[in-house]
Parts: structure tokens; sequence; C-alpha cells
């Protein structure tokens, strides 16, 4: 119990922080998010996609409404049930390598290090409403457990899958071990995935049906229809761009600008992806992070003169597992159109179980050695890097944190009287969640709340139009924060 506690610490220190202050990483997007929670805990609206399209179920609505209830609609309260998860997916971890891999409780803690100790980038990713994040590392722990069990594997898998199509990875690693081990060919195993195909395409057709009656643009809007979709759930291939003559230069790509950042060790501008003044990630990381794969390679390397490493005992293959699982979540995106930006961070989260796999591997294939030293000190001197800049985001947030340009905005027009109008899409439901929905903006695109827009329709010349420039010379206007909020002159 006590290496699951010190998990959950770690967990709390690097994830904290982007609850208590909205400002630190919360977008439109996730506000979305936070809109749906907030019509199904007031039961106006009924979502079971994330508004507007028809892919990624609204699982993190459903959490936070509840919380909303309690709390109040916040961006802590929409954000703590990642948390939760966070902390479940850690302990699960632990035990996970403690029963399965026969790891002793302080190597379990040595190599969940590498989930737990996250730098603020990527720890900011954990805890983001953006439909599904830390989910799909949670269900691959789960799936991993339920392997033996058709009926709940199928369902699980379902439902992981119509949230975030990055448990199909899990899924795929898990065969990958089957097939290594000579299992998934018996007629026992072809019958128990011939079960689990028959369920997962049963729940997926029943929640498909399920889009009819579910409000997909809001309150007060028609329940969902074909010709209104702007993607479709029986297909998921509308929703993702495979890109395979590219593969090559993503892959290269990504080694050299996101798994470095993923795990702390590039240097960030201030301002990347998080709200910083400071520059984030610590290259000193960069000598845990290179002495731990040096003596990972090294332990689990085939010998010339003995033994290889014993990686096929029944302990290793959760391992494995983890290890396949991680890297096949960064090659699905290797395989995808424009992930050549650090955005893309987000899509391969479960990158994150590959090193506690790897590092688990190394300590359980055979007795300590001084490379298993190794592997050791180099784990904690990353961890050691990424928890202080963690400690140093937590630093300048405490001493001068940010100004919320957003919640000035917000705060402006509701102070003001000015209820509806148009902004773009990244300021408008950024302000209408912020503002608990007495400023209502609506953008002229990519709408997700019809009603919004309605009302600012209605509202003719008395709706404002907040942008970037400023107002020219025939409206009133005036300068709120980083926009001008504009209005026709009466």
């Amino acid at each position: 119990m006590g290496v699951v506690a010190a998990t959950t610490a770690l967990i709390v220190l690097r994830s904290l922080l982007f609850l208590q202050y909205e400002q630190a990483d919360f977008d439109a997007d996730q506000a979305i998010v936070g809109l749906m929670a907030r019509h199904l805990a007031e039961g106006r609206a009924w979502p079971l996609f994330f508004y507007g399209q028809l892919y990624m179920m609204a699982v993190q609505a459903w959490l936070a409404a509840p919380v909303f209830l309690v709390l109040g609609s916040t961006v802590f309260a929409l954000k703590l049930p990642l948390l939760v998860i966070n902390v479940l997916t850690g302990a699960l971890l632990v035990l996970l390598l403690i029963r399965q891999a026969g790891l002793r409780a302080w190597q379990a803690a040595v190599a969940v290090t590498w989930f737990a100790a996250l730098p603020p980038v990527t720890a900011s990713r954990m805890v983001q409403a953006q439909g599904g994040t830390i989910e799909p590392l949670c269900y691959a722990l789960l799936l991993w457990l339920l392997r033996q069990r058709p009926l709940a594997f199928g369902l699980l898998f379902a439902f992981g899958f119509l949230q975030r199509e990055f448990t199909l990875f899990a899924v795929i690693a898990i065969l990958l071990v089957e097939g290594w081990r000579g299992e998934l060919f018996t007629r026992r195993r072809a019958a128990h995935w011939l079960v689990v195909l028959l369920v997962f395409l049963g729940a997926r057709q029943t929640v498909g049906l399920l889009r009819y009656s579910a409000s997909m643009f809001g309150p007060d809007a028609s329940p969902a229809r074909l010709d209104e979709a702007v993607t479709n759930v029986d297909v998921v291939a509308n929703s993702v761009c495979l890109a395979p003559s590219q593969v090559a230069g993503n892959v290269s790509w990504l080694l050299r600008e996101n798994v470095p950042t993923f795990f702390g060790v590039r240097r960030q501008p201030p301002g990347i992806l998080i709200n910083s003044a400071r520059p984030t990630g610590s290259p000193w990381g960069w000598l845990g992070l290179g002495g731990w794969l040096l003596g990972a390679l090294v332990v689990l390397a085939p010998r010339r003169r003995g033994p290889a490493p014993a990686v096929e005992r029944p302990v290793t293959l959760f391992p494995i597992f983890l290890v396949l699982t991680g890297g096949l979540g960064l090659a699905g995106v290797a395989v995808g159109c424009d992930v050549r930006d650090v955005i893309t961070i987000r899509y391969h989260l479960l990158l994150a179980l590959a090193p506690v796999g790897l590092t688990a591997l190394a300590l359980a294939v055979g007795p300590p050695s001084r490379w298993t030293h190794v592997v050791v000190v180099a784990t904690l001197a990353w961890g050691t890097a990424s928890v202080w800049s963690s400690i140093g985001l937590w630093r300048e947030y405490r001493s001068a944190p940010p100004v919320s340009t957003f919640r000035l905005l917000a705060d402006d027009l509701s102070a003001r009287g000015d209820r509806y109008g148009w902004a773009s899409y990244w300021v408008s439901y950024h302000v209408d969640f912020l503002s608990q929905e007495r400023v209502q903006l609506s953008p002229t695109s990519a709408i997700r709340v019809a009603d919004y827009a309605r009302q600012a329709l209605r509202a003719g010349p008395a709706a404002v139009i907040v942008g970037t420039t400023p107002c020219d010379g025939s409206v009133r206007g005036r300068r709120v924060a980083d926009w001008w909020v504009c209005r026709e002159a009466e």
C-alpha cells in the first residue's frame, strides 16, 4: 500500500495544477465537454457523443455531470474524474507488476515512475477533457485483466473503442502476445475471439442506434439524423486520415520532436501547450532517459555465452504487453496525416506504458546486476528531473500565475450584459463555459451548440462580435484582454 500511496502522491503532484488553475491548460474543445456535462446535470440534454459529431463517446461528460451537481460547473470539477482515473491507472500498474510480473514492491515503484512522474506537458494531456485521454491507458489494463472472459472483454472493447479508438492498440497487443506464445491459433482461442468479435459488433451497433435519440447539437436541438452528421459512427475512417507513404518521415520526426517532449527532455519555449512564462522540459533528463534505455537494452540483449534472459516466462507477459501497447500507440500516430505537430502528443499517450513495461522486463528477467542497477538509478534520475519541472511550474503559479485572459473576457461580457454574440470557435465555447452560460457566444462555423447560434441571430444588432482586430469606424467597441468587443452603433 505504501507504493500505491507514493504513486498516487506523484500523480497528484503532476496533475493537480491543471485542475486548480483553469488558465494552465483549457481550451474550447474541453469547454464543450464541460458544457455537455452541465447540460446533462441540468437535464437539458442527453449527449451520447461529442457535440456536433458521431464519434468519441461522451464518457467524460457523464463522469463530470454528478461532480457538477456537487461542486458546480468548474474546470476543477470537470477534470477531477480524470485525475481519479490517473490514480486508478497508477494503482493498477503497481498491483499488476507485483502480482503478474513478480516484481517486488520497490521494483514496481521504480517501473511505474515512468507513468507517475510524467513531465508537465504530458501530465497536462493526461487530465485534458478532450473526450478521451487517460481512459485508453486504463482500458488497456482492464482489458488485460479480462482477456480470458470474452463477454466482458468484448463489451469493454466496444465501450473503449467508441470513446477513443486508441483502445484498439491494447487488443492488438494482446493478440500479438498470444500469437508469440502460440496460443492464438488454437481452437479454444479462436472460439474465444469469435465471441469477442460478436459482442464487440453487437455492442457497437446498439450504441449506434442510440444516436437517433441523443442530443447532437446541445439543448433544444433535434435528435441526431444521418443527414445532419458531420461524420459517421459506423465508419471510423471518416475521422482518421492515413498516410502510409509518410510513415518513415513521420517516425523520424516523432522520435526527434514529440518523444523527447513527451518525456520532458526537450526544452520547449514558454507558452507551448501549457500556459507558462518559463520554458518547459529538463534537458539534463536526457542523462536519465539515455542511461535507462542503454541499461535496459543491455539487460535484455541475447548473450553470446550463457543463457539468454528468460523473456518467455509467464511473469514477462504483462510487461511485454505494456511495451507493445505503448509502441503501437506511437506507431498508430506515425501512419496518420499531419502528425508533425507537437500537439499530436495527446494522440499517443499510450506511449507512457512502454517504458513501464521495459523497466519491468529488465528487473524481472534475471538476478540483479550492475546493468539492472543502471536501469534503476537512471529511472530515478529521469523521475527527479521530471518532478523538478512540475515543482518549478507550481512555484510559478503560486507566486505569479499567468493571467486568465478568457476569464477576463467572460467576466467583462457578463458584467456589461452582453449575453449573445459571435466569436471564433476557440473563443466562443471557452467563454460560454467559464461564464456558466451567462454569456452565449457562437462561432459561425463548426457549430457544436445550435441554441447559441439561434440566440445570437435573434439578438440581431444587440449581439456582440468578439475578434482580434479593432472595430471599424461604423461600430462601437472596446478592448478586453487580447480581443476587441464590437457592436453596431445605435
